[in-house]
């Protein structure tokens, strides 16, 4: 199982799409693209070989080829066999997970919803079948259309792509949770560190610092800075930090508590640090916050 993560936040950069027939026996030529290059299978079955690793890719599956990947045909498909095809750029790096390294990613992701760093990418498996595909014929179609109206800007192609990757890591992520993963793939520091995250949510309200957590699961504090810092790309205390002002955000649209409140409410001795944080992560003082909330969500008309 190999799963292509790549960042989307930026939209990715449309190239070029449409759909294939065969007129007759047919085999995919030798190629290597610059590009990344999607296949959808409508009919019948294609034979792919991608650096060295053979494929088929038959009806309502789908084929990921990643850029400067040398890729043929291996095998003759029948007259008619039928796909889709879109080449896209992404403006970022990529990487290959195997399916322990995925694993790792969504565990942490289903843990806690506040990694922003994970949360900002698409994970693709290279072969796959979606298990609602007629959401991406939909999607595919929809960026014919627009490819085809000659749109002002190249934009509107650019999104088209991007929400259809969405939607095919969103149906990769929920297909392999319905399936329940593979826990026995998580070695013992991504189990404690998920177990870590728990602990860190759940007292996410008081006064916790790495140190805490370091006595907590029995670290030297500076290995568990450096191991968190490698495992989520993220420092500790930033997380922490992250989890209070979501919290905050919550309670300032929720109850009618007082920043003060809010502020001792989630373990923050000082008040005036508590507004410095929450305007450096939102951009907004939490009164302007709360001000800008209450507006959007009473005026209903």
């Amino acid at each position: 199982m190999k799963i292509v993560k790549l960042s989307i936040e930026q939209p990715v950069m449309f190239a070029s799409a449409g759909s294939f027939t065969a007129d007759r026996q047919w085999i995919h030529q030798q190629r290597t693209n610059n590009s990344f290059e999607i296949m959808i299978g409508i009919r019948d079955a294609v034979y792919m070989d991608i650096d060295g690793g053979k494929y088929v890719m038959r009806p309502k599956q789908t084929l990921i080829i990643p850029p400067n990947s040398s890729h043929r045909g291996y095998a003759y498909s029948d007259k008619n066999c039928s796909f889709h095809w879109l080449h896209f750029y992404c403006q970022t790096d990529y990487s290959l997970l195997d399916e322990k390294e995925f694993q790792a990613d969504l565990h942490r992701l289903n843990a806690n919803p506040y990694f922003n760093e994970l949360g900002a990418y698409a994970y693709i498996q290279l072969h796959s079948s979606p298990p609602e595909m007629e959401r991406i014929h939909i999607l595919f179609h929809q960026l014919l259309h627009i490819m085809e109206s000659r749109y002002t800007t190249r934009h509107g192609m650019d999104y088209a792509v991007t929400s259809l990757l969405i939607e095919l890591s969103e149906q990769t992520m929920a297909d392999y949770n319905a399936l329940g993963g593979n826990e026995a793939l998580l070695d013992t520091a991504d189990k404690k560190l998920n177990k870590m995250l728990e602990w860190i949510r759940i007292h996410s309200d008081k006064n916790i610092s790495v140190q805490d957590v370091a006595l907590e699961f029995k670290y030297n504090k500076d290995y568990l800075t450096r191991l968190f810092k490698l495992k989520t790309g993220m420092n500790m205390q930033e997380y922490i930090h992250r989890l209070k002002v979501s919290k905050a955000k919550a309670m300032l649209y929720q109850t009618s508590l007082s920043i003060k409140e809010i502020a001792y409410a989630l373990g923050f001795q000082d008040e005036k640090y508590f507004m410095k944080l929450f305007k450096k992560h939102e951009n907004l003082t939490p009164s302007e916050y709360r001000s800008a909330y209450y507006r959007t969500h009473m005026n209903i008309r």
